[in-house]
């Protein structure tokens, strides 16, 4: 499949805030800095259209990219050594 056009649609902390469009989502979960924001760019060719960072952690949201008006990617947040605050861990 060729991807002619990927757009970022929208990032929350909520599942209930996701997009409501009845078109399927494919998700990237992982642990942190494992390259799931890379993946998303490479496969889009698109080089900064996830956010990148050498610093684990860097996606906190889940972000919606809109690929070909016609499916979802989704980049959710990673697990495992993020550097976050101790009352970021708490919520």
């Amino acid at each position: 499949m060729k991807i002619k056009s990927a757009d970022f649609v929208m990032s929350n902390s909520s599942v209930e805030s996701c997009p409501s469009d009845p078109i399927p989502e494919y998700a990237f979960i992982g642990r942190s800095n494992v390259g799931k924001s890379s993946l998303i760019n490479m496969l889009t060719e698109r080089k900064s259209l996830a956010k990148t960072s050498g610093r684990p952690g860097k996606t906190q949201l889940i972000n919606h990219f809109r690929i070909n008006d016609n499916w979802f990617l989704v980049d959710l947040p990673g697990y495992g050594y993020a550097r976050v605050s101790k009352k970021e861990k708490k919520t």
